[in-house]
């Protein structure tokens, strides 16, 4: 049985392949890279957990330098059914802690003949050093307020599973746009899919240059405008974590202001849908009652996003298997 769901998967991906070895940016990928990596993960999604060999005598590292629920044990639990050693990582357990730098804990877990490192860190750009330097593939797991392309692509997936295309479909989102890596993602795959891009939050947080990364994006002040004729309706959280608290005068006023409720939540499209990467603060960006909304796919996201890893996993050591890297060791 397990044959046949991998030969099926092998006949989807026939003749296609990624145009990249490492995923550090959606900007690294093609269309056509998104469309196979979407078209496996619909495929994934109805396999459930069932286990594979497909990544099998392959080992990949998750190293974890920040705090994480979701986006870990969905690349664990990734790893593990498509047959891989899985080995988690954290800031607690490495050298880094005694002075170590992140490049160092990579070159010596790639040593351990690593297949993919996925590396999740508060520092921007690491992930686009660390493929410099190791020989596995880096998968980018959110760095700082940079970027997070496996939840993007995820978000993406979601969003064109309900609608079939992204194409001409409104997304608006809400919140921490300052410090979130999520937007980073999602604003990158939403305006590369063909799709319109609209942004609502206090002006403190919003970067003084995403009109310039995002080009065509719609800013606006006022939630109940904003919300007019949006397909997607995709909230952040204020990430006091980063220090978000002290760009707001406080969160029942952000809530009031931004939040979004039944009330505010009917303004957009009928057929919308409710969107949030998580953790959900309840009653502060989403009340509580919206979370189970039938139109809410926040827990689809995260079953969404174990079958987007997957294949990204898959496709990614696969392709390396093919294409030994240029390394500089340092």
């Amino acid at each position: 049985m397990n044959k046949e769901i991998e030969k099926k998967l092998e006949q989807i991906r026939k003749k296609r392949d990624l145009s990249i070895t490492d995923l550090c940016s959606i900007d690294d990928l093609s269309k056509k890279d998104i469309e196979l990596i979407f078209d496996l993960a619909q495929e994934f999604k109805k396999i459930g957990n069932k286990k594979l060999d497909l990544l099998k005598n392959k080992t990949i590292f998750n190293t974890f330098f920040e705090n994480s629920t979701r986006t870990r044990s969905s690349f664990e639990l990734a790893g593990k059914t498509l047959g891989a050693n899985t080995i988690n990582i954290t800031a607690d357990t490495t050298s880094v802690k005694k002075g170590e730098t992140i490049v160092d804990t990579a070159q010596t877990v790639d040593s351990l003949n690593a297949d993919a490192i996925v590396v999740r860190t508060s520092y921007a750009g690491i992930p686009a050093q660390l493929k410099k330097h190791v020989n596995a593939c880096i998968v980018n797991a959110g760095e700082g307020c940079q970027e997070h392309p496996s939840q993007g692509l995820l978000d993406g997936f979601t969003i064109t599973e309900h609608f079939d295309s992204l194409k001409n479909k409104t997304v608006l989102v809400i919140g921490d746009l300052l410090h979130s890596r999520v937007f980073g993602s999602l604003g990158r795959i939403v305006l590369k899919l063909g799709g319109n891009l609209r942004i609502c939050a206090p002006e403190t947080l919003i970067h003084k240059d995403t009109k310039k990364v995002f080009k065509g994006i719609k800013i606006f002040s006022d939630i109940n405008k904003a919300l007019k004729g949006v397909d997607v309706v995709y909230t952040l959280r204020v990430q006091t974590e980063r220090g978000a608290q002290g760009y707001v005068p406080n969160l029942k006023e952000f809530s009031k202001a931004f939040g979004i409720n039944a009330e505010r939540f009917a303004m957009a499209n009928k057929n919308a849908i409710l969107m949030h990467p998580g953790p959900v603060i309840r009653n502060i960006e989403v009340s509580s009652d919206l979370v189970a909304h039938k139109n809410s796919k926040i827990l689809t996201q995260v079953n969404n996003g174990l079958a987007v890893r997957k294949a990204i996993l898959w496709l990614l050591i696969d392709r390396r298997d093919g294409k030994i890297k240029k390394i500089t060791r340092i």
